[in-house]
């Protein structure tokens, strides 16, 4: 029973019982005054009749005693009538049947009334001849007391239902300081920090408004602090400080997660050069070097802003790269624009016409290392050295085939939605006991050839051609069966920017998902990548509610550590996934304390952290030394066949 009920209760007890007690003992008095007036009445009319007749005379004469008693008896007010002489003898007796109207018959019964009497000598001269009775009528006492607590009653019920009106709005105003700290409470367990800003009146509720306030700012102020601190060392880590692009490090990372997970990959791989950069700074120096470097930075930037998931960072003082999730025709579309608008922005910078731009693209390959792919980058840049300023230049590895083009990629990906070649594959993520902790699937299709095409390798051509929402709903279909084939472990399942996009979140297919999974021991896991939640994060949030609402869990892939605390705070997710060797690199001793400020953040919030792409047993052993749970990649288990 809550606090509001229990004060409501206790003083409603204490209110009812005043109320009833002062009713009561209000009817007693008046019952007990009433009683007193008709003995009183008895005996004055009793003394009145008696004199009466000892005057007259008329003790002997019945007819003169019947003239007398009538004029008493018929005014209603009495029952009986009687004059009895010194023998004990009645000698003239009127009396009526008791009856009462107007008042119910249990109300006479619990309120029982004395008979009132009144008794008088009657005498001739100094000689006594008898006695007279005079018995009241009890009925108008009835009435008078039973209008008198159907009143008493009527107000008090009206006193009641009045008190306990303004108790209600009384304890309402009294206990609103209380419920917002309870929401504040449950807030702060939410990972949400709510300070109030009306302080109640009521000292003692003004002292606990101001304790939690201090405690919430004080909670707040840690997890400030641990977010910076991630960030700081997010930013020395992986950030390029003159252009605040990603460095070296980070598009390795990036190309790494990228391989070691069978889900949307990154299709193209592009190096940019920028020519002319040692006879600039000979002639201008090194401040309008850094001039053109940034702008380089900004136009980058800005490719990269046309889709979240494209990753661009400053590889050395004359070399930017840039992970596309588009084919290599697309890519080389868009760099031809970035380069106009290199050359038209440059003006503006004397003797820039020196500095001039090339770039090799290679289309990324399923199985392949990190170092291929930088390596065949890196040949389609020489060979682009060869050729004139602004110069593109692709190279290709192909180990399978592939159409070639829009037109065959439609027409191929069309082919095999028709023909239901989509499958689904699933990776294990595992718990340091073994057990598994969820199945993350994958989707995957077969060739002409009877050949298996991961995610990666049609994903992104197939989003760039507006095929998402028809894939969407296909795995749908595919994921809605999985809960027939080991429906004790959770599915995962990550929700693509075409999912958001299309609003597929408020789609008949994906409510259905939903229900399907609804009572499912496993239940189902739902994720999306940072980079998506921050393109949509309305959507996300919505999503992720529902999830909770339907006992289902809502996950963050490739998180961002720069935005921890925002992100963990606004959409609340049951775990997160970051990649491995950022684990690792958070981890030397000079950077120690920022793993130390994720597994803080992580542990307080009650959000599980997965390590993700551990491929060696060099990470795997290191992470275990972290202290590092949960874990996915290629070491711990391969992608299986599912559907």
């Amino acid at each position: 029973m809550t606090l509001f009920k229990q004060i409501a209760l206790l003083v409603s007890v204490v209110f009812f019982i005043f109320v009833l007690a002062t009713t009561i003992g209000d009817f007693r008095r008046s019952s007990e005054f009433l009683e007193g007036q008709l003995q009183t009445s008895a005996r004055d009319m009793a003394t009145t009749l008696g004199i009466s007749i000892s005057n007259s005379g008329a003790s002997q004469d019945k007819a003169s005693l019947e003239v007398l008693f009538n004029s008493v008896f018929d005014s209603g007010y009495y029952t009986r009538i009687e004059l009895i002489d010194t023998a004990g003898h009645t000698v003239h007796k009127k009396e009526q049947k008791i009856s009462i109207r107007k008042v119910p018959d249990w109300f006479i019964s619990l309120v029982p009334l004395r008979e009132a009497t009144g008794t008088s000598r009657i005498q001739q001269g100094w000689t006594p001849v008898g006695e007279l009775l005079i018995t009241v009528h009890p009925g108008f006492t009835y009435v008078s007391l039973y209008q008198s607590l159907k009143a008493t009653v009527l107000w008090a019920v009206l006193l009641f239902v009045t008190g306990m009106v303004l108790l209600w709005f009384l304890l309402h105003k009294i206990m609103q300081p209380l419920d917002r700290v309870k929401k504040q409470a449950e807030a702060i367990q939410a990972n949400q920090f709510v300070q109030q800003k009306i302080l109640p009146s009521t000292p003692e509720l003004r002292r606990v408004v101001e304790a939690m306030n201090n405690m919430v700012s004080k909670v707040q102020g840690i997890f400030v602090d641990q977010q910076h601190t991630l960030s700081r060392y997010q930013d020395l880590l992986y950030v390029d400080t003159l252009t605040g692009l990603g460095n070296h490090k980070y598009i390795v990372n990036q190309l790494e997660q990228s391989h070691s997970e069978d889900a949307i990959s990154y299709a193209t791989m592009v190096i940019f050069k920028l020519q002319g950069l040692e006879a600039l700074r000979d002639s201008k120096g090194y401040e309008t070097v850094d001039n053109i470097i940034c702008l380089a930075a900004e136009l980058l930037g800005e490719y990269c802003s046309i889709d979240a998931d494209e990753k661009c960072a400053r590889l050395s003082e004359d070399e930017f790269a840039l992970l596309a999730c588009v084919e290599p025709e697309m890519v080389n579309q868009r760099i031809n624009k970035f380069f106009d608008k290199f050359r038209d922005k440059s003006k503006r910078y004397s003797d820039t016409h020196q500095v001039t731009f090339i770039a090799g693209v290679t289309r990324l390959q399923a199985n392949s290392s990190t170092g291929e792919v930088l390596a065949d980058a890196d040949f389609a840049l020489t060979q682009a050295l060869g050729k004139s300023s602004y110069s593109i230049v692709e190279t290709t590895r192909s180990n399978m085939l592939l159409p070639q083009g829009k037109m065959q990629w439609r027409a191929w990906i069309e082919e095999a939605l028709l023909e239901n070649r989509l499958y689904l594959a699933s990776q294990p993520v595992l718990d340091i006991d073994g057990s598994i902790v969820h199945k993350e699937v994958f989707v995957r299709l077969k060739n002409e050839q009877d050949a298996t095409i991961s995610a990666g390798m049609f994903m992104p051509m197939a989003l760039s051609l507006g095929f998402g929402l028809e894939i969407d709903r296909a795995v749908f279909k595919l994921v809605s069966k999985v809960s027939k084939v080991d429906p004790e472990v959770p599915v995962a399942l990550n929700l693509t920017a075409s999912f958001f996009d299309s609003h597929c979140h408020i789609s008949k297919e994906f409510t259905d998902l939903l229900a399907k999974f609804i009572g499912a021991p496993g239940g189902l896991c739902l994720e999306a990548s940072h980079a998506v939640f921050n393109q949509y994060p309305l959507m996300c949030m919505q999503v992720a509610d529902r999830l909770r609402e339907l006992g289902h869990q809502f996950g963050i892939d490739n998180f961002d550590l720069k935005e921890s605390l925002g992100v963990l705070q606004s959409i609340r997710p049951s775990y997160i996934k970051v990649n491995a060797n950022l684990l690792i690199d958070l981890t030397p001793e000079d950077v120690s304390i920022a793993f130390q400020a994720l597994k803080t953040l992580v542990a307080t919030l009650d959000i599980r952290l997965i390590a993700v792409g551990v491929s060696t047993q060099e990470n795997y052993d290191r992470l275990i030394e972290l202290g590092i749970e949960t874990m996915q990649g290629h070491l711990l288990a391969e992608p299986q066949d599912l559907l």
